[in-house]
């Protein structure tokens, strides 16, 4: 099996408080608290090594909350080799309220320099080569003031050494990132709309708008639509997956466990309609449980027979 290294350039304490009722301006008792390491790349760790997938994590942490951060990375059992700095990791809190739709998130900003983006930058490729890494992904968010395009950097260091990298983040660091060409990039619905410059509104407008991104070096496009599936696209190939009808209970975490379901699946070996199945597969499992960025494996089994992926 390949070897997978997730990235996490902005790792956080995610702490989930679950409560009855949310009551803005008022004092909220919880009845249930959940402190984790999370980040997006994290997500991505957890629910490859659920599937039993080869995974080790990196990232930039620090102060007291990086030394929890990395407490919690141990319990977990994700074997990891993190940044230590001095700037201190952020907390990010998610409420999941009985009375309210959805949930609430507040999250902190973490911060760099320039120094430690170089230190980064150093651990990165010596990762790369001590442990013989074949799929890179690089998730979220990166630090306030280290350098906005060092995605750019960590893909031309992954192609120099022949290892795909897969690419989920948003904004403007996305925009840079996808001039790097990575080998798989997944905006939604509304990152696409926000890259391009332009709203869309059907299926085939949305399979056209991935074909520019295809066209402007991104090897492969995947979109996700929320209820509706999502799209896969690439030079040879459009694939339409839908999931089917299910209890959500919690959405968060979902995009990642859809990365890492198709990075596995791809580090199995497996063609690219089944990764992109298998990763549609994951991130509804997750949105099916209240942890973020996590999967179970007996309810990964009944969707993934559930699931459909036609070729347009």
């Amino acid at each position: 099996m390949k070897r997978v290294l997730t990235i996490t350039l902005n790792p956080a304490i995610d702490v989930r408080y679950n409560m009855e009722n949310l009551r803005i301006g008022n004092v909220n008792r919880t009845k249930e608290v959940d402190k984790t390491a999370g980040g997006k790349g994290i997500n991505v760790s957890r629910v490859i090594k659920k599937l039993d997938g080869n995974v080790i994590a990196t990232g930039i942490v620090g102060g007291f909350t990086g030394k929890l951060f990395l407490n919690k990375m141990i319990e977990s059992g994700i074997e990891n080799d993190f940044l230590e700095t001095n700037y201190e990791t952020r907390t990010c809190i998610a409420i999941i309220s009985d009375n309210t739709d959805g949930v609430t998130e507040v999250l902190e900003s973490g911060f760099g320099d320039a120094k430690v983006c170089e230190d980064f930058i150093g651990k990165y490729v010596d990762i790369l080569e001590r442990e013989n890494i074949d799929i890179v992904c690089g998730s979220g968010s990166i630090l306030k003031g280290i350098d906005p395009l060092i995605y750019n950097r960590l893909i031309d260091e992954a192609r120099k050494r022949d290892i795909k990298f897969i690419l989920d983040t948003s904004g403007e660091t996305l925009k840079k990132g996808m001039e790097g060409k990575p080998f798989l990039v997944k905006p939604n619905q509304e990152e696409l709309e926000d890259i391009l410059g332009k709203e869309i509104f059907t299926i085939e407008e949305t399979v056209k708008a991935a074909k520019e991104l295809v066209e402007s070096g991104v090897e492969n496009v995947m979109v996700t639509l929320g209820g509706d599936g999502a799209i896969f696209v690439n030079k040879d190939c459009v694939y339409r997956g839908t999931f089917p009808k299910v209890e959500i209970k919690n959405t968060v975490g979902s995009g990642d466990s859809t990365i890492a379901g198709f990075t596995y699946g791809i580090s199995k070996g497996l063609s690219l309609k089944e990764s992109f199945k298998l990763g549609m597969a994951c991130g509804t499992t997750n949105a099916m449980l209240d942890k973020t960025g996590d999967i179970d494996l007996e309810i990964l089994n009944r969707v993934l027979e559930m699931m459909t992926v036609t070729e347009l």
